[in-house]
């Protein structure tokens, strides 16, 4: 008879290293790391992310608040001031150890292991799927990358507010040394079509920036991150609205894209 595989969740893999995971579960984790090198090596290097983040950011979280915003903000607003500086590292550190755990289980599926991840704690929002197709599908083109070409930027970006029914703007990345392709309309969700945004630097390398409509109002997220097929992607949803940042870059790199493209699109 084959042995039945034991399996763990994200879930407990990430109480595991945050050290909440209940004793029997962690019989099972201790167990698996014990007979997996490749196993042990990825939750060494969760653990040491988790450990750089807290040398890193603790500091922070007791230094003053600085006296001008003491002096124009009533006593409340400083404690929530401090509280929603803890969620925003928190968020930072969930996404920091998601991604690695992404990238192991990338390799889990590449090679034998008995470290199995239940697939129902990597799933993406289907906005993703579609703007990573949608970069595969355009990224490689020569002759017709976009429809509308930069040189008509206000003629795009107006055509592309019409049909999304919302004000865009192609952001500026000239500073991360990419200029703006142009881009073209994509469907989306049923009467919510979606926007691309192609950029390219000199290197030939190009970034492709995916947004539409949800098809309901969604809390707001930070950053996530998420790898497949070699096609990196950085993705958050701003209340109604979905954004999909992907290309071949390092995720640092990448990461750096994300926050400035966020960054001009909330003014």
């Amino acid at each position: 008879m084959k042995p039945q595989t034991q399996t763990i969740t994200l879930d407990d893999l990430m109480a595991y290293v945050d050290g909440q995971l209940p004793a029997d579960r962690c019989a099972l984790v201790d167990a698996i790391i014990a007979t997996d090198a490749n196993a042990a090596e990825h939750l060494a290097e969760m653990r040491a992310q988790r450990q750089a983040l807290h040398s890193h950011y603790d500091p922070v979280l007791n230094e003053p608040v600085p006296m001008r915003l003491l002096a124009s903000r009533r006593p409340a607003d400083t404690l929530w001031l401090k509280i929603a500086s803890i969620a925003v590292w928190i968020s930072i550190g969930l996404g920091i150890g998601s991604t690695g755990t992404w990238q192991y289980l990338s390799d889990v599926q590449s090679t034998p292991a008995k470290l199995v991840f239940d697939r129902g704690d990597m799933e993406v929002p289907q906005f993703v799927h579609q703007a990573k197709v949608a970069h595969v599908a355009y990224v490689p083109e020569v002759r017709h990358p976009v429809e509308i070409y930069s040189a008509q930027e206000q003629q795009l970006v107006t055509w592309l507010s019409k049909r999304l029914g919302r004000h865009l703007k192609a952001p500026n990345l000239s500073n991360a040394g990419f200029q703006l392709v142009g881009g073209r309309l994509l469907p989306g969700e049923t009467k919510k079509p979606a926007a691309q945004f192609m950029y390219e630097n000199t290197s030939g390398q190009r970034l492709t920036l995916y947004l539409r409509g949800m098809a309901k109002p969604t809390p707001e997220t930070a950053f996530q991150f998420a790898e497949q097929d070699g096609i990196a992607t950085f993705f958050w949803v701003d209340q109604d609205w979905g954004y999909a940042l992907s290309g071949d870059l390092p995720r640092t790199e990448l990461l750096e894209v994300a926050t400035t493209i966020y960054q001009q699109l909330n003014g």
